[in-house]
């Protein structure tokens, strides 16, 4: 009752949880070893989010060190889970990395029946991996592991890991200056935490939106949320986030011309930066490494005594085993067919696992799609907010005087001619990635065409409509007839029967 009681509050007070963790403690010696691993384990995870990871590590080998006893269960996952984090926290993504992997190859071997529970935790491990991702730089492989997690966590209707997916998702487009596209799915991530009453978590939304709004230089509504994320933050007793919201402020009030709340708030900063991250720290896990070492050793040495007493026992009872192996034959038989059987279940299983990998990579191309589409309506009406603005300029020209109308008549020749390449690019990059190979090969077969054409191209491929097509070109509906006759005759089309859009589709 005390361990779960502290799991219900590692939402809500982390001071709590571990309150009621401790009175938990006095009962070790009169527990299950099964019980006080996740004790351990408990302990180890409400540190690592109070950011004391020396305590963490400290607490994870101890419940590590009674889950090796056994076959591997799915509470290690957990276990394992946090030692990665560790050395995340730690810089050493490698050996984080490695971690990781070990809970996805336990989770191979099947050691959770559970299919909600295996989603569940593969959507927290592909969204670490992908943080890891991240930090090595690798913006693209990172948002395709932030990818399959959140389909993962949808399926396991884990809105908890699913925000944590938003929000780091959020973090690669906030880097990469999209700023709409963050902003839309951080806003995503914090709806889901208060629908969760996830108080941890709203602290870390409301600290990505006002690092969002410095950037934009959005300075009010940027101190705004750094305000509520630093009360959130005081609520649970999270130091390393509350010291990441402190070092924000002060650059906010920096940008807002306060000095002095600035210089207050970078103090405040440095100080608890300086009690998380002391060189002391380290030597507490490089302790805790070298003591969960020895006792692995110390064990070990107990395992192989224990083995010689066993090998003794066993040359005594070998006639006994001589009379059994009659009977164990009688039952391989029995066996045999038991275990074709299984080899048969086995198959189906993988058969549905390579249905859920397809399914994944539907869902991701799926998303890829809807991106894309968003992007196409963008540019839609951005084109018909300029052609609104040139007819509203052409009224208004009729109504000025003859030097004033050559002025207006510049002016809706240069919004005429505004072309928008960062966004074309970006268009034609996100083409790329849906349909990858459609480019190479329109590019082997007939490499002739010109840039204009090849967008043309991609258009069609997605089955737009000519009005469409106008209004993101700007060209006429003739315009676009003699592009697209000049086109078919480039592609060498010459039977009229041959639809455009169809050829397209199959190249």
């Amino acid at each position: 009752m005390l361990i779960q009681t502290g799991h219900l509050l590692e939402k809500k007070n982390l001071d709590s949880a571990l309150f009621y963790y401790k009175k938990a403690l006095p009962f070790e010696k009169k527990i299950t070893d099964t019980l006080l691993a996740r004790l351990y384990s408990n302990i180890g995870n409400a540190n690592l989010l109070k950011g004391n990871i020396d305590i963490c590590l400290d607490y994870q080998l101890k419940a590590l060190k009674f889950y090796e006893l056994y076959p591997p269960q799915q509470d290690i996952v957990r276990v394992y889970n946090s030692i990665a984090l560790v050395y995340f926290f730690q810089g050493d993504f490698e050996k984080a990395l490695v971690k990781f992997n070990q809970v996805k190859a336990l989770l191979d071997k099947n050691i959770i029946k559970d299919s909600s529970k295996v989603h569940l935790i593969k959507g927290k491990i592909l969204n670490n991996i992908g943080i890891i991702y991240d930090n090595k730089h690798l913006e693209d492989h990172a948002l395709e592991y932030f990818m399959q997690a959140s389909t993962h966590s949808k399926k396991a209707n884990d809105n908890e890991n699913l925000s944590s997916v938003y929000s780091n998702m959020g973090i690669i487009y906030l880097k990469g200056k999209r700023y709409d596209l963050a902003e839309a799915i951080f806003i995503e991530s914090l709806n889901l935490r208060k629908k969760e009453n996830n108080i941890l978590g709203l602290c870390k939304s409301t600290y990505h939106l006002g690092r969002l709004y410095k950037e934009k230089k959005e300075f009010k509504k940027a101190q705004e949320y750094l305000l509520s994320s630093l009360k959130y933050c005081k609520q649970t007793n999270s130091s390393s986030t509350r010291a990441s919201v402190l070092e924000e402020l002060s650059l906010v009030m920096a940008g807002k011309g306060d000095y002095k709340s600035a210089y207050n708030y970078h103090v405040a900063f440095k100080s608890l930066k300086d009690s998380l991250f002391n060189k002391e720290n380290q030597k507490k896990i490089t302790r805790a490494e070298m003591q969960y070492k020895f006792d692995k050793e110390s064990q070990s040495t107990k395992i192989a005594q224990n083995q010689r007493e066993l090998v003794y026992s066993i040359i005594a009872i070998v006639l006994i085993l001589g009379i059994i192996i009659a009977i164990i034959m009688y039952r391989l038989q029995e066996s045999k067919a038991k275990i074709q059987q299984l080899a048969k279940e086995s198959a189906e299983l993988n058969n549905k696992d390579l249905s859920l990998r397809e399914d994944s990579l539907k869902r991701e191309l799926e998303f890829k799609n809807k991106e894309l589409t968003t992007n196409i309506m963008y540019l839609l009406k951005k084109n018909e907010f300029n052609s609104e603005i040139s007819s509203r300029l052409m009224e208004l020209k009729k109504q000025m005087k003859k030097t004033d109308q050559d002025i207006i008549q510049k002016i809706i020749v240069d919004i005429k001619n505004a072309q928008d390449d960062d966004i074309w690019k970006e268009f034609e990059v996100r083409f790329s990635q849906v349909y990858n190979e459609f480019y190479e090969r329109l590019n082997i077969k007939y490499p002739d065409l010109t840039l204009n054409e090849k967008r043309i191209c991609a258009f069609l491929r997605l089955n737009m409509t000519t009005k469409e097509i106008c209004a993101l070109t700007r060209q006429s509906y003739n315009s676009l007839n003699v592009a697209r006759a000049r086109l078919r005759k480039k592609l060498n089309i010459q039977n009229e029967d041959i639809n455009l859009v169809t050829f397209l589709e199959n190249i």
